[in-house]
């Protein structure tokens, strides 16, 4: 008996000095920004700002468009809060969103063991529901964590009327033609239940999202990186 306790004794310290993987380091620095220029289904709107600020152990990940151009005459307006964990995955998010002739629809989620979303439609009609999924993504985060984990095999993705997963996919590696030079860049696809996700990082060490174009129901966007701010 009391070599069987000794053993437990020298499992429990064994298990007490293992080293805590650690989340993965982030390309990023603490205040990145990053500027694009942004246009809709083909129309110039102006300019996308994507911005990165610690938050505790995790990240605040802002996205907004400045509203000014066709943006601004248009009516459209959209602005994202995304608040994560160390790991790289969503705790608290929001997507304030503006469709010109639409309204506006407004999503809030909170993830605590479970992921709870809270959507305001255009009539100003509330829908909610919870789904168990905790390690889940929003539209800013993923840009953010697949930055870190390009290898990642299935994401689940924040949306409204439910979660959408789906895999991540490999477009291979080319030159692409930037606002600062031609580049070698790795591209990626999430293409799930009517959200798609393309983004063409740049193949090297601080692995910018160089161009973006997300395509959903109501339309696509795409985003072409101009500026660095601060550049680092």
């Amino acid at each position: 008996m009391k070599k069987a306790a000794f053993a437990l004794l020298l499992l429990a310290g064994a298990l007490a000095r293992a080293p805590v993987e650690a989340p993965a380091p982030a390309p990023w620095h603490d205040g990145e920004q990053l500027v694009y220029r942004l246009s809709w289904k083909g129309i110039p709107m102006g300019r996308q700002i994507l911005s990165a600020r610690r938050w505790g152990r995790g990240w605040h990940f802002s996205s907004r468009i400045e509203n000014r151009g066709l943006a601004g005459l248009a009516g459209f307006a959209m602005k994202v809060e995304s608040y994560t964990r160390a790991d790289h995955f969503t705790h608290h998010f929001l997507r304030d969103l503006t469709i010109p002739g639409e309204g506006r629809r407004l999503l809030t989620a909170t993830v605590a063991g479970a992921t709870r979303v809270h959507f305001v439609w255009t009539d100003g009609s509330v829908h909610e529901f919870t789904r168990p999924q905790s390690d889940v993504l929003d539209d800013a985060a993923v840009l953010y964590y697949v930055r870190v984990h390009p290898d990642a095999a299935e994401l689940w993705l924040i949306n409204f009327p439910d979660l959408v997963s789906g895999p991540l996919r490999s477009l291979g590696r080319r030159k692409i033609k930037t606002a600062f030079g031609w580049r070698a860049a790795e591209g990626y696809l999430f293409d799930a239940e009517g959200a798609s996700i393309e983004v063409w990082y740049g193949a090297d060490a601080k692995r910018w999202p160089l161009r973006m174009v997300f395509g959903h129901q109501w339309g696509g966007f795409e985003a072409e990186l101009v500026a660095v701010d601060p550049a680092r």
